[in-house]
């Protein structure tokens, strides 16, 4: 954990969606949530004071060979099903590739791997993320990388639940419900109010629960109370941290 971290930051928890980011905001000075939709990852790096914390559901660091041990670790934690909503990110060559042939050759040629079709639908939020750390001075202590089924399933474990990945997938109604119970114990009204507003050409409903979901791990990660994967922090070949924080 960052010693220059604060418990009063102003905390945001982000999903990519159809509209480029959704975005889950609460101040520190208030507590009040308010929710945006961004079309570049920037721009919340922008409009933000430079002591917010910013969690965000994608990978950070991307391994010369394709295989992140957090990956591997988040897989082995959330077990079955839910493992499988953990993929391994494209090597940082095959980001600009333009199709799916491409930068599974790249990738392959790099690590020996194909990339999976989830990971090349997402290359270009990747890539934002990506350039703007290896960039921007101070981004990478202050952007954190959440997968938002680790934080399901350890809320639903502070909650008195089973210490394993929900097995209901969000994409249907029982999933769905669950997720949007857990969260409205931490989160009461605000998930409903975020729900109502979302514009369903900028994000779906599913985007929306991601997102409160990794503001409840930035909450963890500005008091110091969230997990990572793995306990050690590795970084890639442009010093960027690989680990997943819950």
């Amino acid at each position: 954990m960052n010693d220059e971290l604060t418990a009063h930051a102003d905390l945001l928890g982000v999903d990519g969606c159809k509209g480029g980011w959704f975005a889950v905001r609460q101040c520190a000075r208030t507590g009040d949530i308010t929710t945006s939709v961004v079309s570049r990852f920037d721009e919340l790096l922008d409009r933000e004071r430079a002591d917010a914390i910013i969690a965000v559901d994608i990978p950070i660091g991307l391994a010369a060979n394709g295989a992140r041990a957090c990956d591997a670790l988040a897989r082995k934690l959330l077990g079955r099903p839910r493992g499988s909503s953990v993929f391994s990110p494209p090597v940082r060559a095959a980001l600009a590739a333009s199709t799916y042939s491409e930068a599974c050759e790249i990738n392959r040629a790099e690590s020996g791997k194909r990339i999976s079709i989830q990971a090349f639908h997402i290359r270009n939020k990747i890539a934002q993320v990506d350039d703007m750390l290896r960039t921007r001075a101070g981004a990478a202590a202050r952007v954190f990388e959440v997968h938002p089924e680790l934080s399901f399933m350890h809320l639903r474990m502070e909650q008195g639940g089973p210490a394993h990945g929900l097995r209901e997938s969000k994409a249907h109604a029982p999933g769905f419900a669950l997720r949007h119970a857990l969260l409205v114990q931490c989160f009461g009204s605000a998930i409903d109010i975020a729900l109502d507003a979302r514009k369903p050409a900028q994000a779906s409903r599913d985007d929306v629960l991601d997102a409160f979901a990794v503001l409840w791990t930035a909450r963890r990660i500005a008091t110091g109370r969230a997990f990572r994967l793995p306990d050690a922090i590795e970084t890639d070949a442009a010093g960027l941290p690989m680990s997943i924080h819950y």
